[in-house]
């Protein structure tokens, strides 16, 4: 290496690194979709500077991870597979660039830490010499202006804010494999060496949703070879866990792993830990995971609107069948398409909303349904939902370029967005006085019910209590029958003595008599307890004569009661 080449790395390198100044926090928003500008700043680029750009095609599709592997093996001895290294700066992938590129554009943004031995450095040259075969092959396949991108590597800010419908047109075009890792961090602003430390000490810390996480591995990107292997289970396990450290609101989602997944394809774990950081805080995806998902109801509630402005048909036929976006498009914003789409569209709808803001979701869902439009007029529930699920891509024939090209035609205003978000609000607002109102009334209901469970508990105990009565008001009845028999028996036994006296001599007569008085002392007494039988009858029958009344009360009340319940089930249903 050159002095020249020497003193244009350092130069670099204190770039790459050197803090943000107050210019450059300014100017973010320019290359984010920003919500007070009037149109969208990532959809009218493309066609303004396609003659200036005819030099620069578009990059086909890029062979998949397994294939390159291979292919590296080939080119490779085993013991320098490596591709990518980890250094204190940004990462570069070897891949794909081209030979005479390599000192122009990855040298200088490589940073080699000082504790690094010298056989590691050693065997990073030597992949680099067995692969140059693999570059110029790869670069005969593609037209990628190497010379614009270090310009965007090395002075990102000044791209960004003089040249930014250039910069728009290349994204729209692809970033370069070999350099995505490294622009998107540039893209998210994630450099961060104190997250990326607090990253290192976060795998070593305890989950509880370790078990969860460990679960949901085998189902995430089930087909890839990388996560369905062990090194790349163990990074994207890391990942997650340390983002349900960091953000203990949030905690764990499988969505999260689908988010994470194809940043660790392009950069190490605590970068693109960083990363996630950053889509979740600056991106606001975090509002898609916080338990209550008022952000994702938010944005579905948005999509909606949009839908119906761009592609009323679609948007009448969804509702007469019943179809609500959060039946099919929730796991386009929760998982950022990458649940159901092959990883070269993922790649490039990152490369556009980390560069133009979250708001592209829309357009990339709004251009799939318009590209889909006929056939999803056609179908009716159950098939329309299956469609909208997972054969929605079909319609551009593995072409990511060409769903690129429609997502950037479609226009949506920042108002526009502002108002549904404005009308979602007000709609949540009332549903939540509404459920409040309900609850209320539930609660109501609930006491009202077991104000009549008491009641009919206290009317259960009436009846008992009534019952018992009647039941004592038959004995003292059958009691009085009784002594009203003996009574007349009695009465009888007199009235023979009397004719037996008459006949009898003096002595008997007196001891008759005698015994006569004996007899009506005894009928007095019974007379005595005869009418006393009869004044306590006379009592049990005016006590049966209140309960039958207040028995009577206790039935109005219930059925006063049981018509109050009926008219607030009527009113709660």
């Amino acid at each position: 290496m050159t002095a020249t080449e020497q003193e244009n790395q350092q130069q670099q390198t204190a770039t790459i690194h050197q803090p943000e100044d107050s210019s450059s926090k300014n100017t973010s928003a320019s290359i984010h979709s920003s919500s007070t500008d009037d149109t969208k700043s990532w959809d009218g680029h493309s066609t303004a500077e396609e003659a200036s750009l005819e030099t620069i095609a578009t990059s086909p599709p890029q062979p998949s991870i397994k294939e390159e592997e291979e292919e590296q093996k080939s080119h490779s001895p085993p013991p320098a597979t490596t591709t990518r290294r980890r250094g204190r700066g940004y990462t570069v992938t070897q891949k794909d660039i081209p030979k005479e590129s390599i000192n122009k554009t990855t040298t200088p943004l490589k940073e080699v830490d000082e504790n690094d031995d010298n056989n590691s450095i050693n065997n990073f040259n030597e992949t680099n010499k067995q692969q140059d075969d693999q570059v110029d092959e790869n670069d005969k396949k593609e037209d990628i202006d190497w010379e614009f991108w270090s310009k965007v590597i090395s002075d990102f800010d000044s791209v960004r804010k003089s040249e930014r419908p250039i910069l728009s047109a290349h994204i729209q075009r692809g970033v370069p494999p070999s350099l995505r890792g490294m622009i998107w961090q540039l893209f998210a602003k994630s450099k961060n060496h104190l997250l990326e430390e607090r990253y290192l000490q976060l795998i070593n810390e305890e989950s509880v949703y370790e078990k969860a996480i460990a679960r949901d591995l085998p189902r995430t990107f089930p087909s890839h070879p990388y996560f369905q292997g062990k090194a790349g289970q163990e990074a994207l396990f890391n990942v997650v866990k340390a983002y349900s450290i960091y953000d203990n609101d949030v905690g764990y989602c499988q969505g999260i792993s689908f988010i994470a997944g194809p940043l660790l394809l392009n950069m190490p774990e605590e970068e693109a830990f960083c990363v996630l950081v950053q889509l979740m805080n600056q991106y606001s995806l975090r509002g898609h995971f916080t338990p209550q998902l008022d952000l994702l109801h938010q944005r579905l509630y948005q999509f909606d609107g949009v839908l119906q402005d761009h592609l009323p048909h679609v948007h009448r036929h969804f509702e007469t069948q019943g179809i609500r976006s959060s039946m099919y498009a929730s796991q386009w914003f929760m998982t950022l398409f990458a649940y159901k789409f092959p990883l070269d569209f993922v790649f490039r709808i990152y490369d556009i909303l980390l560069a133009e803001g979250i708001e592209a979701l829309y357009s990339f869902g709004l251009a799939l349904i318009q590209k889909n439009q006929p056939t999803i007029l056609s179908l009716e529930f159950d098939n329309l939902v299956n469609y909208l699920k997972s054969e929605m891509l079909e319609a551009y024939n593995s072409d990511a370029g060409e769903l690129i090209r429609d997502a950037y035609i479609i226009k949506i205003s920042p108002k526009r967005f502002n108002k549904l978000a404005k009308e979602y609000r007000v709609e949540a607002a009332k549903a939540h006085n509404e459920a409040e109102a309900i609850e209320t009334l539930k609660k109501q209901n609930k006491a009202l019910t077991e104000t009549i469970r008491n009641l009919e508990g206290n009317l259960t105990d009436l009846s008992k209590d009534h019952a018992q009565t009647a039941n004592e008001l038959i004995e003292s009845k059958m009691d009085i029958a009784r002594i009203n028999d003996e009574n007349d028996a009695l009465r009888q036994q007199s009235q023979d003595l009397k004719k037996a006296l008459e006949t009898l001599p003096q002595e008997i007569e007196a001891r008759v008599k005698e015994e006569m008085e004996i007899l009506v002392t005894k009928n007095a007494a019974l007379v005595q307890r005869n009418s006393a039988l009869e004044d306590q009858m006379a009592y049990m029958e005016n006590m049966v004569a209140d309960i039958k009344t207040k028995y009577s009360e206790s039935e109005i009340d219930r059925e006063s009661l049981r018509q109050r319940l009926l008219d607030l089930k009527r009113l709660v249903d």
